[in-house]
């Protein structure tokens, strides 16, 4: 049909252990299989290189990052379907955006492909998308903000789970349900530090389907023994919630490392 097609772009399926097939059966849905990890970070040498670089910030680097990580731990970048285990076969991250000072208007844009970009295309990417969305020229961000403005708010709960099921579940997309093609992509990025929150843990979204979240605290000072010695360094804390039936501790672990080594030495983010 014209106006029906794929939401995302999914490898067949694939055969898990029966540990990952049991965490399936042991969780009903996606609030009872949060996990969540704080991750603090020394941030001074991505400091350096932003100080340099004025149009980057954490979150670019971050996404980026995190973008890597996903490419080399695959079996992140998965979607969950009655019970099956999809392969994404793109990796996109979502950027949370507040669209006003007050935090009244949130919304975001999926970078896709963000593992093929370089940090300024990164950046530029997400400048354009945020323009657009604060001017009210972002067609689907309108239109969804507009449905959901208009539903009497005893339906929003149906009303978005229907969506998700459409969406996710029957893996189906039409331009008359008003969102982007896989809006929210194989994972969130939430900048809480601009927002001067320093840790929070985020909840996963269930409509969303994405596995994983990234919320990205403001900058502190810290007190950390290094060489024996007591110094202070400038740090972020990286709060990450993770859907456990898709990622368990051995893959989350190791990512928590991987992203720690690449953030605390920027410069291997380049392409």
């Amino acid at each position: 049909m014209k106006f029906l097609k794929k939401n995302i772009s999914l490898s067949p399926s694939v055969k898990v252990s029966n540990w990952r097939k049991t965490a399936v059966g042991t969780y009903a849905n996606t609030g009872d299989c949060q996990v969540y990890s704080i991750q603090s970070i020394n941030i001074e040498p991505a400091l350096k290189m932003l100080s340099r670089r004025k149009e980057l910030t954490l979150g670019h680097l971050a996404g980026k990052a995190c973008a890597t990580m996903i490419q080399e731990h695959p079996e992140i970048n998965r979607l969950l379907r009655f019970g099956r285990f999809y392969p994404r076969k793109e990796i996109s991250i979502f950027f949370q955006v507040a669209m006003d000072e007050k935090g009244a208007d949130l919304s975001g844009h999926t970078v896709r492909n963000i593992d093929q970009m370089s940090l300024e295309e990164i950046s530029e990417d997400m400048r354009k998308a945020t323009s657009r969305m604060k001017a009210g020229d972002d067609f689907h961000y309108k239109k969804a903000k507009k449905t959901m403005g208009k539903a009497p708010s005893f339906l929003l709960r149906p009303l978005i789970g229907l969506y998700g099921f459409i969406l996710y579940g029957l893996n189906l997309w039409s331009p008359l349900i008003g969102a982007p093609r896989d809006a929210f992509g194989s994972m969130m990025i939430s900048n809480i530090g601009s927002l001067g929150m320093q840790t929070a843990l985020v909840p996963l979204v269930p409509y969303s389907k994405c596995p994983l979240i990234l919320a990205l605290g403001a900058v502190y000072e810290k007190a950390v023994v290094e060489n024996g010695e007591v110094v202070v360094r400038k740090c972020v804390d990286c709060c990450w919630t993770l859907d456990h039936r898709l990622i368990d501790g051995v893959i989350g672990a190791k990512m928590a490392r991987g992203f720690q080594l690449l953030m605390e030495n920027p410069e291997r983010l380049e392409l």
